[in-house]
């Protein structure tokens, strides 16, 4: 999920596990241990873009590792803090404990994968539930917390604000998986019913901030089929376009066992969702877990997270392409009108 959501869920829980004993301060150190695990990123500058994206959310999210990481941390802020509030170091340990797991936890909801047993194993947890930014999973822990930070440690008030944000929130987080369930039956009726969708295997995903509206990548030999489902839709039929992989495109770039290996972990990544397209003087590896920055409504735009392949001598380059692109306004309408069940 992103910082924000990271953030204020951190400082929820730090404050259901502590705020009674040390106020605001449970807030602010459940803020900060909630953004740790993400602090992974500062290891950009020293790796390659492909590596950068690999090692997110991998030894940083691991259960095991931030189980461990709790205690030491929890005994640093408690020896800040041992003269001014009756918290021990158990009770910072705990705080820090559920601020931390809950970060990983939540991740695994969304679309990026998350190695939450690493390193015992480099599976990437994703259920692809909830989009990485949906304002109704995050604006109970905001609201929640901004109240909270103004009343009394003491106040009965206080504990049922921030309890109530927690529960909104758990209980949108649970309805995405309800509806995700309903999502999966649909497509799997449409894979059924349109026999020229003869498919290996496919993913649902919702859209930009919302869950109503879902998209489908459906993977068939050598091709992809793509579509949207929207809860609103009239009818549950699910039209599909086509994105060819044409995989045979990367064969001119694996000449050595290095870069071999550097694709074969980037196509793992995808979960062997992605395609190639020929573009300037290499060909683009696109992701199609994460869709086109504009959506499916115009297959020759931007990928989310794409990767230019070229040569330079005899150097194999790949480079991450940026993802600031913005959708312009017309995209996003196009967007809401589809989310309302209007074909644009």
């Amino acid at each position: 999920m992103d910082s924000l959501t990271q953030l204020v869920l951190g400082a929820s829980v730090g404050e259901a596990v502590l705020g009674r004993k040390v106020g605001n301060r449970a807030i602010v150190w459940g803020a900060i241990g909630g953004t740790i695990p993400d602090l992974d990123v500062l290891l950009n500058p020293l790796l390659s873009d492909v590596q950068g994206v690999l090692i997110h959310r991998t030894f940083s999210h691991s259960l095991l590792v931030l189980t461990l990481l709790a205690p030491i941390i929890g005994y640093g802020v408690w020896r800040i803090h041992r003269s001014k509030t009756e918290a021990s170091w158990r009770d910072w340990s705990w705080l820090f404990f559920f601020a931390l797991i809950t970060h990983p936890l939540l991740d695994a909801f969304t679309n990026y994968g998350t190695m939450l047993f690493f390193p015992f194993s480099d599976v990437r947890i994703s259920w692809r539930t909830i989009f990485i930014i949906d304002p109704l999973y995050t604006l109970p822990l905001l609201i929640g917390t901004l109240i909270v930070l103004f009343l009394s440690r003491t106040s009965s008030r206080r504990k049922q604000v921030n309890r109530w944000a927690l529960i909104l929130s758990s209980a949108y987080l649970a309805l995405t998986v309800i509806i995700k369930l309903h999502v999966q039956q649909v497509v799997q009726e449409n894979l059924t019913e349109q026999s020229s969708v003869a498919h290996q295997k496919f993913l649902t995903s919702p859209t930009f901030f919302n869950n109503v509206l879902w998209s489908v990548i459906v993977k068939q030999e050598g091709q992809y089929q793509v579509g949207y489902y929207s809860l609103l839709d009239n009818d549950h039929t699910v039209k599909f376009k086509n994105i060819p992989q044409r995989a045979e495109l990367l064969q001119p770039y694996v000449q050595s066992s290095e870069t071999k290996e550097t694709l074969d972990n980037l196509i793992n990544f995808t979960e062997g969702f992605y395609a190639l397209q020929p573009h300037k003087e290499g060909v683009r590896f696109n992701d199609l877990r994460f869709g086109i920055i504009t959506g499916w409504f115009d297959l020759t735009k931007a990928y989310i997270f794409s990767y230019q392949i070229s040569k330079e001598d005899d150097t194999v380059l790949i480079q991450q392409q940026d993802r600031a692109v913005q959708p312009t306004l017309s995209d996003l309408q196009r967007l809401f009108q589809r989310t309302l069940g209007t074909t644009p």
